[in-house]
């Protein structure tokens, strides 16, 4: 497969994207699972300013989802034919390359035999 820089950048984007979608569904899931424990509205709960205890996840879940919009834009920029491989974006999102394996070291001999070597 012949791909572009600018095809590795999508590909890249769209796996933040579906790894961020994944942790906001579950995020929104143990949200609303307390929702409905506590049987509060939705309005009241989902205001960080009201709710303390949860507000630390109702932020995290927003910004998830904001990022997520963020890669969707980038996404659809790509479509157009436009060049996201610039963008801090997706920069961000390209998985580090892959780093040299050290090469293997020689294990110490075994005391008795670095003894009968002297």
């Amino acid at each position: 497969m012949n791909a572009s820089p600018n095809d590795l950048a999508l590909i890249a984007v769209m796996r933040r994207y579906f790894s961020l979608k994944e942790e906001a569904g579950a995020l929104k899931g143990r949200l609303e699972a307390a929702r409905r424990s506590a049987g509060d509205e939705i309005a009241r709960f989902y205001d960080p300013r009201s709710n303390a205890m949860h507000a630390d996840d109702i932020l995290a879940w927003h910004r998830l989802r904001r990022e997520m919009e963020e890669l969707m834009s980038l996404a659809a920029t790509w479509g157009r034919g436009g060049s996201i491989e610039g963008s801090p974006l997706a920069a961000a999102a390209e998985p580090a390359p892959p780093t040299e394996p050290a090469p293997p070291t020689e294990p110490a001999p075994p005391a008795e035999a670095a003894a009968s070597m002297e």
